[in-house]
């Protein structure tokens, strides 16, 4: 086959067929608890408020300064 007849069989090109996804991404990684080791300690220690150790169980301690 001859340049030119090569040159003409791929003159015209095929229209682009473009497809949106479909579906739906739901993003289960996002949804996972975090599982590193000591990830939940945090949820033993009180809030200090001034003066004040807030637990979560309620409990509410006064220190002195």
């Amino acid at each position: 086959m001859d340049r030119y007849k090569f040159l003409k069989s791929i003159e015209v090109a095929a229209p682009m067929e473009w497809q949106k996804m479909d579906g739906h991404y739901s993003c289960p990684e996002l949804t996972l608890p975090c599982t590193r080791p000591g990830g939940d300690d945090a949820a033993s220690l009180p809030s200090r408020v001034g003066n004040t150790l807030h637990y979560r169980d309620g409990r509410v301690e006064r220190i002195e300064p």
